[in-house]
């Protein structure tokens, strides 16, 4: 889906997580392990001390949703991110919510091949 126009890209990843994390909640998809590439988001989530920069909310809400769903968070670095980008590219184009449960579209099977084989 399309992010709302946010300009800093610690609080886009932030969103990005909420959104993701509250869509897992109403589909009852737990537990859960969600990683991501990005260390600044990893490092604001492990704060225990409420944030008060505009990114402190988003912060709470995911902390809260991750206990809500006995889920947790965790930095895994990539050296290629082909996956993210074609999403990006994707919801750039996108009229509405998109999601795949099970097979995705080619274009997305594709990147994960992509970002995998950097791993293998």
């Amino acid at each position: 889906m399309r992010a709302p126009s946010i300009l800093f890209v610690l609080a886009t990843e932030l969103y990005t997580l909420k959104v993701g994390l509250s869509f897992a909640f109403d589909a009852s998809l737990l537990p859960l392990v969600v990683e991501s590439d990005s260390l600044a988001a990893m490092q604001f989530l492990s704060k225990e001390e409420e944030c008060l920069a505009p990114e402190g909310v988003l912060a709470t809400k995911i902390q809260h949703l991750l206990l809500a769903l006995s889920s947790c968070v965790r930095f895994v670095p990539r050296t290629t991110n082909t996956v993210a980008h074609h999403i990006a590219c994707y919801s750039l184009c996108a009229e509405e919510l998109c999601f795949w449960l099970g097979d995705g579209p080619p274009w997305l099977l594709d990147g994960v091949r992509e970002d995998w084989s950097c791993f293998v």
